[in-house]
């Protein structure tokens, strides 16, 4: 599967909040939801080396919680065949699973 053309977005605690509310409300997102989880992997391969700073590391589980979940679903939802050879662009997960990170980062 290829990657999305990134999400032009920073690597704030404010930025990782609005993308999630965007997961929550596709319909007004100028992102996917692959596009989503691939930016959270991003935000948190930023700090593998690294210490984070409080409010940045209290995100750090929900952005990995984000691309794994991501990764599960499609692996639950498509064959491999389909995996292989489809974009993904137009998948959603589910939008309580983003309204649940929400609130865990609240």
């Amino acid at each position: 599967m290829e990657l999305s053309c990134p999400a032009n977005m920073p690597f704030t605690r404010d930025a990782a909040i609005q993308m999630l509310k965007w997961g929550a409300k596709p319909e007004l997102s100028p992102y996917t939801h692959k596009q989503i989880a691939e930016w959270c992997d991003k935000f948190w391969c930023q700090y593998l080396e690294v210490d984070a700073e409080p409010e940045i590391e209290s995100l750090l589980p929900v952005l990995t919680d984000v691309e794994t979940q991501w990764d599960l679903y499609l692996a639950n939802t498509y064959s491999i065949e389909e995996l292989k050879t489809k974009d993904f662009e137009n998948e959603l997960m589910p939008k309580e699973w983003f309204n649940e990170w929400l609130r865990q980062v609240a």
